[in-house]
């Protein structure tokens, strides 16, 4: 058995140190992730304005990503877009995000499905993924 030295209040304020500090630094992880999402946001709808008649669109982001950037960028297209399908990419500096939206004309009549279109690579990228028939995402 492992015998401690430290007295359990001084446990207790290192504990509460540690918590707080990691408090910050997620906050900050959050803040800085706003603007990615945003920039993420309008290069989506960039994509969406050069590609309007497209059938699909397979996008890798040239910002930094984050999930909800590719989240809220997709609304935009479903609203913009919405008989276009398209797989959306981005790499942060640890992981890659990926977010399929597939329009309900193609799900049924093509019975293309975004959960199962993202299952087809997501294991090269070494990702996990999930979703319903109209949208999916992953991340690895």
């Amino acid at each position: 058995a492992v015998v401690s030295t430290q007295s359990t209040g001084r446990r207790d304020r290192i504990r509460d140190h540690i918590s707080g500090i990691k408090a910050k630094l997620d906050k900050a992880k959050i803040e800085s992730e706003k603007g990615l999402a945003t920039e993420n946001a309008a290069e989506i709808a960039s994509l969406i304005a050069k590609n309007k008649d497209a059938p699909i669109i397979i996008e890798v982001l040239k910002t930094k990503g984050t999930s909800k950037g590719i989240s809220e960028g997709l609304k935009t297209m479903r609203k913009k877009a919405p008989e276009t399908a398209a797989v959306i990419f981005a790499v942060n500096d640890d992981d890659v995000f990926f977010h399929c939206l597939v329009p309900k004309k193609l799900s049924s009549g093509m019975s293309l499905r975004a959960d199962e279109w993202l299952a087809t690579f997501s294991g090269l990228l070494s990702a996990k993924c999930g979703g319903k028939d109209l949208y999916a995402q992953g991340s690895g």
